[in-house]
């Protein structure tokens, strides 16, 4: 998809304007404040809600080197990670890319261009998913917790949407943020992911609600920004490098959930049309 045609993508179906927007004194927003025209919120979860403590290429790093392997360079693992992403098919043995399975294709890959020996390569895995599945292993946004539990007092449908495995309604739990939204759906369990319609259709389902009524939101401009404007819904990226009230080819950026709030909240005269 061109980047022209997301701008045109915007016009007819995301109808936000961060020139529009108007702040908030606080996060305690009474519900009559908040916009009549938005039903729902869907969000991304990893680099939305939470991120790693530990960057993915030093836990391959670390897990090399206790499997076996004197030394290695952080760039050579990085580059077996990509290498065994690019080579591996969406679905292997009909295990659907981020499913447990897959994740066991893509692991056996990644150690064994790293040196790790054939005997190790079960024991390096089960050291791998045992960290990514494990709460601890991550933390959340600080603003993320007061957002949710906002939303979730004033009746909003959230739902999360991620390409994540179907590990994470457990992990969620384990963060404290299961509670607070009203459905986790993952592209290893419905077995497609962002930036497809289908993902987003199955999430609008769940909710109840029109394309139209539902705002997304993601760290990831191609697979939340483009894939949410494509299935009709509107989209807001976060990138938390920039600063709230600017856009990005049309589309409002947040640096964080305070300033999706902000963008929830109520106007004089509603920008949608």
């Amino acid at each position: 998809m061109s980047r022209a045609k997301v701008t045109i993508t915007l016009k007819s179906a995301a109808r936000i304007s961060s020139s529009a927007i108007l702040p908030l004194q606080s996060l305690g927003i009474p519900i009559a404040m908040l916009r009549s025209d938005i039903k729902a919120v869907f969000l991304d979860a990893g680099n939305t809600l939470f991120t790693e403590h530990t960057s993915r290429p030093e836990i391959y790093q670390r897990t090399v080197v206790s499997h076996g392997v004197a030394a290695i360079d952080l760039g050579e693992v990085a580059a077996a990670m990509q290498h065994a992403f690019a080579d591996l098919p969406d679905s292997v043995n009909g295990n659907f890319r981020y499913s447990s399975g897959w994740f066991q294709e893509f692991n056996r890959r990644v150690l064994l261009e790293c040196g790790v020996v054939e005997e190790q390569l079960e024991s390096g895995h089960l050291a791998l998913r045992k960290h990514f599945e494990d709460p601890a292993s991550y933390y959340l946004f600080e603003e993320v917790r007061e957002v949710l539990e906002l939303l979730a007092e004033q009746g909003m449908q959230v739902g999360i949407i991620s390409n994540w495995s179907d590990h994470l309604p457990e992990l969620l739990e384990g963060l404290g943020l299961a509670e607070l939204v009203s459905f986790i759906i993952t592209s290893a369990d419905l077995k497609t992911e962002k930036p497809g319609r289908a993902i987003f259709e199955r999430a609008l389902f769940r909710a109840g609600v029109g394309a139209s009524e539902t705002l997304h939101a993601g760290d990831h401009f191609e697979r939340d920004v483009e894939g949410a404007l494509n299935a009709g819904l509107r989209a807001v990226w976060v990138n938390r490098s920039q600063e709230n009230g600017m856009d990005h080819e049309g589309v409002p950026v947040v640096a964080d959930l305070r300033g999706l709030m902000k963008l929830l909240e109520a106007q004089p005269n509603p920008v949608c049309s």
